[in-house]
């Protein structure tokens, strides 16, 4: 009888595993299918474009500014990024910049090479849920640059890929947003910055700057502020962490997530995180820099954007 019952726990426990094997499975499908979303294809204002939508976030890829433009609710057409409808506005193309730096090394100064900031993908795939844009060669000793957009739950993984070149060089991702939006970050007074922050270089301060007076646009209550655009040129940087920037009833996160294969120099004194509060210009730029990468060497630097409801 001992052994009968022993036996009968024994397919019990074995019934039991199996169930639990099961389920295992199945959520860790359920997990897959919601971290490997498809891009669809879309227009958006007339552009070509794809499209992912994930835990009731949306997020549009413009082919031909290769770029994000469009992220939101999934209910909703408002956008949290700025990005005019059409390529010609004065303005420029908005949503997620991408350039490759230090800024002082451009050819001129200013604008960006066009391979960056005025073409479209050279070609594009996706496999699993990512999406890759290949942009055009900026030449020059300039690393290649490919792009990638994957959901994870409900965070948007940005990336840019670089390989090949002959230069050391930064990553600088920007998120263009309405300037009506409310950027919140921390600051804490140290040795370096007193203030906790300090002004980096434009056409409002000429250089690199630890000894001001806090500018208008920055309100502050213990170590958090809130920056607003007041149609004055001013440029602001922390040390790196996420940005907040609430426009109406919901908010976006920026926030850093890796950056591989990186030398130990640091352009900027380390302030990798920076916001620019336009001048005439109809938006506010969000920004995350990464230290510099080996000249010559394969790197990445990402970051996420998350939807943040009341």
């Amino acid at each position: 009888m001992y052994q009968q019952g022993n036996g009968a726990t024994r397919c019990v426990l074995i019934s039991m595993i199996r169930w639990i094997v099961f389920f295992a499975v199945c959520l860790s499908g359920m997990r897959a299918a919601e971290n490997a979303l498809e891009w669809q294809a879309t227009t958006w204002n007339s552009e070509r474009a794809v499209v992912a939508v994930s835990f009731g976030w949306k997020a549009i890829v413009s082919l031909e500014r290769a770029r994000l433009v469009h992220f939101g609710r999934a209910d909703s057409e408002n956008n949290l990024l700025f990005a005019p409808a059409s390529k010609h506005d004065p303005a420029g193309w908005g949503g997620h910049r991408l350039w490759l730096g230090p800024q002082s090394t451009w050819t001129g100064g200013w604008p960006p090479p066009a391979a960056w900031e005025r073409s479209g993908v050279e070609s594009y795939s996706q496999t699993e849920g990512i999406l890759r844009l290949v942009v055009p060669n900026a030449g020059n000793g300039w690393p290649r640059v490919v792009r990638t957009y994957h959901w994870n739950r409900d965070r948007l993984t940005c990336a840019a890929e670089l390989s090949g070149g002959s230069r050391s060089v930064q990553c600088i991702h920007i998120l263009q947003i309405p300037p009506s939006s409310l950027v919140t970050v921390s600051a804490v007074p140290e040795k370096i910055a007193r203030f906790g922050y300090v002004l980096l270089p434009s056409t409002a301060t000429p250089r690199f700057t630890a000894d001001f007076s806090p500018p208008p646009h920055v309100a502050r209550e213990g170590d958090v502020l809130v920056l607003r655009h007041l149609k004055k040129v001013m440029k602001l940087g922390f040390v790196p962490q996420a940005l907040i920037a609430r426009e109406k009833t919901f908010a976006l996160k920026m926030d850093r997530v890796t950056a591989t294969n990186i030398s130990g120099s640091e352009p900027d004194q380390g302030f990798f995180t920076q916001v620019y509060l336009g001048g005439p210009e109809p938006f506010i730029e969000l920004e995350q820099l990464s230290p510099m990468f080996p000249s010559g060497e394969n790197g990445s630097f990402a970051f996420e954007i998350q939807g943040i409801t009341p």
